[in-house]
């Protein structure tokens, strides 16, 4: 802290550069780490299974959907044998057909989730009773206590 005319002004400490640097760092690897997973994930999810071309005009779809296909064709956004796979795989299925979702998976996203929530919850906490007894020094007498 320094005194202008008797008045004590907070400065918060200064990070350095190379924390900075660090910081970058990270927040690129997670980035990557990001996008990478991502089209990991789709690549990895993309449909196998054979589709038989037909026109749009045959698709079991709305007239809408019918349409906007029709025009993502013309504009040559994707091609017929696209649209007709698209299709095929957003058919209903019976049961746990339509959504599978692998136990193994769930229960590792909610450990994830519940690690990132503590850490973030943790590491907030720190930090704040870092800016508090930075700001205005240390407890005095240990008490629990809200002084007035």
């Amino acid at each position: 802290m320094s005194e202008i005319d008797g008045i004590e002004i907070y400065e918060p400490p200064k990070q350095s550069g190379r924390g900075q640097l660090v910081d970058s760092v990270i927040m690129l690897a997670l980035l990557m780490v990001v996008l990478f997973g991502v089209t990991y994930f789709v690549q990895a999810s993309a449909s196998t299974s054979e589709v038989k071309v037909r026109p749009v005009a045959q698709l079991p779809i709305t007239p809408a959907e019918k349409a906007q296909f029709q025009t993502l064709i013309d504009q040559d956004v994707t091609d017929l044998a696209g649209v007709n796979q698209q299709v095929a795989d957003n058919q209903a299925r019976p049961g746990s057909e339509q959504y599978p979702i692998g136990v193994l998976a769930l229960i590792a996203t909610i450990l994830v989730i519940g690690v990132y929530l503590t850490f973030v919850y943790v590491v907030s906490f720190r930090q704040y009773r870092d800016v508090i007894r930075e700001r205005f020094g240390p407890r005095e007498g240990g008490g629990a206590g809200v002084s007035r």
